[in-house]
């Protein structure tokens, strides 16, 4: 497949004003306006060129300024359907790309803790942090919190409706110590550690009467996931298992090159081998008439580029050419975890177990600021590519640029996600751990009916989990910023 090198003019509009950051008067503007001019400028030239749905926003791309407070002008600008609402919930200008390539490479400061929220008490006053897993060698883990465990206060603050985000924020999910108290009476410290949270998580196999099930819990695409999917399907492979029970509950996406390894290790071996279409991408009108055509084939042979430098991984002998796959997902399965299924469907039986996923159909890149000027760098004059640099430090974005398909053009989860053939509730409350065969969506995957048994004791006091989840990264990456 033939790829361009696409260099683009920049386009400034009225967001360059042709400002020169040699002139009197530009010297005389504070850093803040400074700052604001030239991240408008990258945001504006990756959305302008990039953006998937270019065309339909082209008069709020015309109508840019650089004075405008660039964050929520991306927010802003991102394309809605003529009720208003978001279509594109995912397009975002961040002042943290690191932070952000931190947390989709796994690569962050954690406790290790996975977590859905409930409404507890008798009249929902009170919010519980229900634990889904913890990661292996984490703070949690080691400190012997196990799903099911529920969290009621931290700090000795009770968790409230009105509380309950600030505090999750700056301790859980944030880089802050604390002490968290449990419904069964224990108190527990931790502090955070710079870890890498490996989504490679349970796997095992079943033998039930003539079946043999291969199941593997998978909770992120991370970059670094690659070689360790490809021990654990070489595992599978040696085994002989028939049936795949592949765990994307909690997996929001991330890359779509660990995707591709992923799913040419669940293909069947024929299509794997034929080099079968797995996945075509729909671009905006710029880039199709620039790129063309662009698709992904199954493959064998991968090259990774990992946190830690490239490598090479082969899939040869880790294809356990099975019979039947079934997915788990939720809610919260989105992105390259659809993308994957999306790419699978056409040429194998799917049984899908649990909820409706989220319904992230489109992938995109991240781009640091500085890479986009660096990139450029021979186009700007040496005065604006410096103070560029200077005042976009640590900027970037993830822009979507492109609707994933199948072979055939079909985008089967678009716009609501998939709907599940069985359905039943995600319970980390029944007292069993992931890779149990008595845990509730486990259970349902393997029986193809879900359990006989009451309902945890916490939802029955509420009707759902809250709405607000603290939710994963839905993140669909495509592995190289330009195409070269």
């Amino acid at each position: 497949m033939k790829k361009y090198l696409f260099f683009f003019l920049i386009v400034l509009s009225t967001v360059s004003c042709n400002k020169n950051p040699q002139d009197e008067k530009w010297k005389s503007l504070d850093d803040t306006y400074r700052q604001r001019y030239f991240v408008n400028q990258f945001a504006f030239n990756m959305m302008n060129v990039y953006y998937l749905w270019k065309d339909e926003i082209q008069n709020g791309l015309n109508a840019w300024k650089g004075s405008e407070e660039p964050v929520s002008k991306v927010k802003s600008l991102r394309y809605k359907d003529a009720q208003g609402r978001d279509v594109d919930k995912w397009t975002v200008l961040t002042d943290n790309i690191k932070g952000m390539q931190e947390q989709v490479d796994g690569n962050t400061k954690s406790m290790g803790i996975d977590f859905s929220l409930y409404a507890a008490g008798e009249n929902n006053e009170r919010v519980a942090v229900v634990v889904n897993f913890t990661y292996e060698g984490s703070p949690a883990a080691l400190a012997g919190i196990k799903r099911g465990d529920v969290i009621v206060a931290i700090d000795g603050q009770t968790l409230t409706p009105d509380n309950y985000k600030d505090i999750i924020n700056e301790t859980i999910l944030g880089s802050k110590s604390a002490k968290l108290a449990f419904n069964d009476g224990r108190e527990i410290s931790l502090e955070p550690v710079q870890m890498y949270l490996n989504p490679v998580g349970c796997h095992k196999i079943i033998e039930k009467e003539d079946r043999k099930i291969g199941y593997l819990f998978f909770s992120s695409f991370t970059r670094d996931a690659a070689a360790d999917l490809v021990n654990v399907f070489s595992e599978f492979n040696y085994a002989g298992i028939t049936e795949l029970v592949l765990d994307l509950r909690y997996n929001g996406g991330g890359y779509m090159l660990t995707s591709e390894v992923l799913a040419s290790m669940i293909a069947p071996e024929k299509v794997v081998n034929s080099k079968c279409i797995f996945q075509r991408d729909i671009f905006n009108s710029i880039l199709t008439e620039t790129w063309g055509e662009e698709y992904t084939q199954f493959n064998t042979d991968f090259t990774i580029e990992g946190t830690l430098g490239n490598y090479e991984i082969s899939t040869s002998g880790a294809n356990p050419n099975i019979d039947k796959l079934t997915v788990i997902m939720t809610k919260s399965s989105a992105s390259a975890s659809e993308s994957t299924i999306c790419g699978l469907m056409p040429y194998m039986d799917v049984t899908i177990v649990g909820q409706n996923s989220y319904g992230k159909y489109c992938g995109g890149y991240i781009v640091e600021s500085k890479y986009w000027y660096d990139l450029y760098k021979n186009e700007l004059s040496e005065d604006t590519y410096n103070a560029g640099i200077k005042y976009t430090d640590n900027w970037g974005i993830y822009v979507m640029v492109s609707r994933y398909a199948d072979k055939d053009g079909n985008t089967p989860c678009m716009p609501d996600g998939f709907e599940p053939d069985i359905k039943v509730d995600d319970d980390p409350l029944d007292g069993y751990e992931l890779g149990d065969e008595n845990e509730t969506m486990l259970y349902t995957a393997i029986n193809g009916k879900a359990p006989e048994r009451s309902r945890s004791g916490l939802r029955k006091k509420a009707s759902a989990p809250l709405e607000f989840q603290f939710e994963r990264p839905t993140i669909a990456i495509k592995s190289k910023p330009f195409h070269k």
